[in-house]
């Protein structure tokens, strides 16, 4: 008989079925021949209520128009998903979870009321730096009354992780640092023999099924940047600066994703300043087709994330099954991704200079893209999804 395997993720959106909330489930589903569901609370009407054998399955909350003021009127919006994971717990073999939060305790609690022999696992989505923070603010001394209240709101917070500690069967890290340095102990409740590195990945059956991955000479000189523009963590605004002090000679920059409308402003007075440039710097907007977004993946040799921060930066491993060079801010996941800088480069966002001039080595070819592109087609095999789902096959083994 088939084991169930079941993904809660209240917020699913399109976009989120190619990244690690969608893949997980089809992979389960297409490699270890589980049955794979993913529980949502978002009914917008461009969510399938299938995706290549993966069931999605729609809850409405309560009180969908009263805001989230407190956590007790959270707690009431999710009791619909409550009674599913009652209703439901003894049918799943093993239910998959995001982040180490209060939430993922609720859920975790009611399905092991019906479910106790049934296996959690809990993908960390894990920001070290956050973490760190966090635990520091709970050990310290408040100072002002503002402090007071969020150390005691953080204390409470961590009490219900500590207990999801407990009952979690299994906890992936996305970065090597990260589980070197959480694998045997969560806030001090032990996790040892719990614990996996197990990276985000990439779609490698959708890949090798619709794309014939084009040699270095049949790419064109494009860098490429992926993710919603103009948002504060995705420091677009960076790349402009650049760009006006960049000669890119016979090179395009292409940006792609939504543009925030407060943004769009400073995209008009930048091509009112350089107009020259619009031939060079081009903008496609959000394109949410995964064949059309991996065709710009195929036809550019260099990937370019200047965020501020990521939890792993999915698009520089897409770019890289694509085997984009990367070009990437000192995020969470920049060493593990370009190999420490065997197949791309960190720069810092705290200097223009320093990506500028990597930019410029790049057009001038003071870097050998092409040689470059042997190290990328080794490293990017470990990234593939059909790899890394056996990682969790020993839930259904158990």
């Amino acid at each position: 008989m088939k084991k169930k395997f079941v993904h809660i993720c209240e917020e699913f959106e399109y976009t989120w079925i190619g990244k690690d909330n969608g893949m997980l489930p089809i992979y389960a589903y297409e490699i270890l021949g589980y049955d794979s569901e993913i529980v949502t609370c978002n009914l917008k009407r461009d969510l399938p209520d299938e995706i290549r054998g993966v069931k999605i399955v729609k809850i409405s909350r309560w009180f969908k128009n009263m805001k989230k003021f407190a956590s007790w009127v959270m707690f009431l919006k999710r009791i619909p998903l409550y009674f599913y994971i009652l209703k439901n717990a003894k049918k799943i073999d093993i239910l998959m979870l995001f982040h180490i939060t209060k939430c993922s305790y609720w859920n975790a609690f009611f399905y092991k009321k019906l479910n106790p022999n049934g296996k959690i696992y809990v993908k960390a989505d894990f920001n070290l730096k956050v973490y760190n923070k966090e635990i520091e603010r709970i050990l310290m001394k408040p100072k002002t009354l503002r402090e007071f209240f969020r150390k005691r709101k953080e204390t409470k917070e961590y009490a219900k992780r500590k207990k999801l500690i407990t009952m979690i069967d299994l906890i992936s890290y996305e970065t090597e640092e990260a589980f070197k340095i959480m694998k045997d102990e969560y806030a001090g409740i032990s996790t040892i023999g719990k614990t996996i590195h197990m990276p985000n990945g990439y779609d490698n059956l959708f890949i090798e099924k619709n794309f014939k991955i084009k040699e270095f000479q049949e790419k064109e000189n494009i860098f490429l940047t992926v993710g919603r523009l103009g948002t504060k963590e995705k420091n677009t605004e960076f790349l402009l600066k650049i760009l006006e002090q960049v000669e890119l000679k016979d090179w395009k920059f292409y940006f792609i994703g939504s543009i925030e409308n407060n943004f769009q402003k400073k995209i008009d007075d930048f091509f009112k300043k350089y107009p020259e440039k619009k031939k060079q710097v081009i903008f496609t907007g959000e394109i949410k087709e995964k064949k059309q977004l991996n065709e710009y993946y195929n036809c550019s040799k260099v990937f370019v994330l200047p965020s501020l921060w990521e939890s792993f930066g999915i698009v520089m491993v897409e770019a890289m099954a694509f085997n984009n060079y990367i070009l990437t801010s000192n995020t969470c996941a920049a060493k593990d991704i370009t190999n420490d800088e065997s197949v791309g480069e960190i720069f810092s966002i705290d200097n223009l200079k320093d990506l500028k001039d990597k930019l410029t080595n790049i057009i001038i070819e003071k870097v050998d893209l092409k040689e470059k592109e042997k190290f990328t087609q080794e490293h990017k095999y470990k990234f593939k999804y059909e790899k890394l789902i056996v990682k969790i096959k020993i839930l259904g083994d158990i």
